[in-house]
């Protein structure tokens, strides 16, 4: 099963993300901060990287340009999932590098699906 990075400084953000890709057969892993998320990434080579955007320090925007400039992780297929719901939003970040974008708070009953179907946009994508 594909393993997954979760790159968010809300703990209760981390729990839920995990226990519901968990209970759907991801292997899945957890950082706290961009800069931490960043060095788990170049470690562990996770098949999908899911963003937070607001994080003291590092934030997402910086995190995911540092993997996306790194030729070590630059394949890694990082989507952004923000509670940033603006008009206009989507379209800036993927436009700035992101390869998707996932709306907080996520659909408990759709969650897993979306990322499964990002997984599979990446396989297409490589073949």
């Amino acid at each position: 099963m594909a393993h997954i990075l979760i790159v968010d400084d809300n703990e209760l953000n981390l729990e839920l993300f995990r226990d519901v890709l968990e209970l759907e057969g991801f292997e899945v892993d957890i950082a706290t901060s961009g800069k931490n998320g960043v060095k788990k990434a170049r470690t562990m080579q996770p098949d999908l990287v899911l963003m937070d955007m607001r994080m003291d320090g590092m934030d997402g925007l910086e995190a995911m340009r540092v993997l996306k400039g790194d030729a070590s992780t630059s394949h890694i297929l990082v989507a952004v999932l923000t509670a940033s719901a603006m008009k206009g939003d989507k379209e800036r970040l993927l436009a700035e590098g992101f390869d998707a974008y996932l709306q907080k708070p996520i659909d408990l009953a759709s969650f897993a699906d979306e990322v499964r179907s990002l997984l599979e946009m990446n396989v297409k994508r490589d073949n």
